[in-house]
Order: structure tokens, then sequence, then C-alpha cells
């Protein structure tokens, strides 16, 4: 039988109700109490990381998962993270950036309804997410109503539907009754598991909405920030009008030593910053195109970036490279 490690973080799926609403409690072995199959299909040991609303992690969580993966790594066939469905999609990018080498799998789930509550799709997630692991596929995986996600590709789309997760401009693959069904399989790499953890953490996002002041951006970089991702409108640009154009404050920005990210509010595509004018003078500048990448793996990979890489080109190359 294959041996899983479960790691426990908290999240909806651990939550029992209190005075103040619903609140993880559920140890790994609770959460398994009633699914004797999981049990027939591989062998679990548990490991009790935190025990939190997904909320509430912070980016040295997201480190302390990898280590805890490093550390088992040689004990186990594969591991589950018991997880919030909150921040899911910023630590799957997470784990699938800082585990390089992968050459097991790393799988992902939560709940959108607690274990505790009659109908819980935490049921069917925890047994999908243990039947992926026994798959032995190397990488880090989202499981969720029936789809298994790329964990750089994850992105929550309902806040109570249990089809919470959907894969983002890369499809990988989906569990049915004749098993699970990849679109393509990876090989398992030659190299061992290479931990890269370092993080800079002054990264934001700016949202634009319609008649968003530059002067924002300006106030960001005041406030200490070294990386901003932009979230503009369709492919990505940013106003370049007269009223209200954010090229002035861009050229500011990267003067200090910023990096700037195009990011689009759109889902799918991505982003085109040769298409219009609003993409074109911002690129020429030295915005840097976040391509097709989710906006949660884009902000892990500027955290990096800003901490690995010597100089803007350096840090363009590492940004624009596939994940």
């Amino acid at each position: 039988m294959k041996r899983i490690l479960m790691l426990v973080t908290g999240g909806t799926i651990a939550c029992e109700p209190s005075a103040d609403g619903l609140v993880p409690r559920l140890s790994g072995e609770a959460m398994l109490k009633d699914l004797p199959e999981i049990a027939a299909l591989c062998h679990v040991e548990f490991r009790e990381l935190m025990n939190l609303d997904s909320s509430n992690l912070q980016p040295e969580d997201w480190q302390k998962m990898a280590r805890a993966v490093a550390e088992e790594y040689e004990g186990y066939d594969g591991f589950v993270i018991t997880h919030g469905t909150d921040t899911m999609a910023y630590t799957s990018a997470a784990l699938h950036l800082m585990l390089k080498n992968l050459g097991k799998p790393v799988v992902i789930t939560g709940a959108q309804l607690p274990l505790s509550m009659p109908g819980s799709d935490g049921v069917p997630n925890l047994r999908d997410a243990f039947f992926t692991a026994c798959e032995g596929e190397p990488g880090v995986f989202v499981v969720f109503h029936g789809s298994v996600i790329d964990g750089a590709r994850a992105k929550k789309m309902y806040t109570e539907n249990f089809a919470a997760y959907a894969s983002v401009n890369a499809p990988l693959a989906s569990i049915t009754e004749k098993g699970v069904e990849w679109r393509e399989r990876r090989p398992i790499p030659a190299q061992a598991l290479e931990l890269a953890t370092e993080l800079e953490t002054r990264v934001c996002i700016l949202k634009l909405v319609p008649g968003t002041d530059p002067k924002l951006l300006d106030l960001v970089v005041a406030a200490g920030y070294r990386g901003i991702i932009i979230e503009g409108f369709g492919a990505g640009g940013v106003p370049n009008d007269e009223r209200g154009s954010f090229l002035p404050a861009i050229r500011r920005a990267l003067d200090q030593d910023i990096t700037i990210v195009c990011a689009s509010q759109c889902i799918f595509d991505g982003v085109d910053l040769s298409r219009y004018p609003i993409g074109v003078l911002a690129a020429r500048l030295g915005a840097l195109s976040g391509g097709d990448k989710t906006v949660e793996t884009l902000t892990v990979r500027l955290m990096q970036a800003l901490k690995v890489c010597k100089g803007p080109e350096e840090i363009r190359a590492f940004m624009e490279s596939p994940v």
C-alpha cells in the first residue's frame, strides 16, 4: 500500500461551530474517522501543522508547509494537505514554485461545508485527494469537486458552490468512475527535490477601476512595497489618457527600482501588452507582462524574483519564464 502523509492546516473542512461562527478544530484522524475506504486504499499518517482559517495564513505558513514536505519527503509516496478554500490558490501556487524537481504528488483539498455538517463536500474531496495522491503523478495539485488542477493554475470561482475551483488556461485532469483521466502526464524529474522558499513579501496587488487616481501607485511605493502587480483592464493595459494616465506614476516607480507587473482582471486568456497603446506604452517604460499566469502565481513568483534575482533584466527573465 502507498504511504501518504496528511498535513493538516485548518480551513472549513476542519471546522466546528463556536459562539463566533465556524472555527477549524478537527485533527487529521478526526477528519478520516468516518472514511474507512481511505484506510483500505493507503496507509495514512498525520502531521498537524496549524489549525487556521486560510484567510489568516501568511507567506511564512507556505514556507512551513513546503519545509514539512521536504522533511518527510523520503518517507512517503505522496502528501495530502487539508486547507481552507479562501487562499488555497495562493498556497498551491507557492508550493508549486517552492518545491522544485518535485517527484511525488502533493495534493491540496478542502471543502465548502465542514465535515461535521450533513452532505459536506469534504467527504468526496478527501476521497478524491487520497485517490489522486496514490496515483503517483508528480506535482502540486488542487483536487476539488472532481477536478485535478495544476497548483499554478487554480482559481477560486465561487464562495458557496461545491465546484469552487477552476483551472485557468490549462485543464489538467478530472476524476471519473474510471479513475483519474489525465490530459497529460509528467515525467518524474531526475534531479533531487530542491526547496526555494526565499520570499520578498513586500508585494502588492493594485486593482484598477475607471477613475482610479494614479497617485495611489505613488502611495503604494511610498509604503515600501518593492513589487506591484497592477490588475488592469482587458488584456492588461493601464489608462494612458491625460485625465488619468498611469504612465508617469509607473515611470516614477520604475525609477526607484520598483518592479511593475501588468495583470488582467479577466480570469482566462491572460495579458497581451502588444495589442493596444495602453499596454504598449506601459511595456515600453519597463512594465512586465503577467502572461497567462494567475494573479496568485504572479504574486508568489514576484516574491521569489525580488529575493533571488539581481537587476531588472534577471527579474524579467524570471517572471516571464514558464512555471
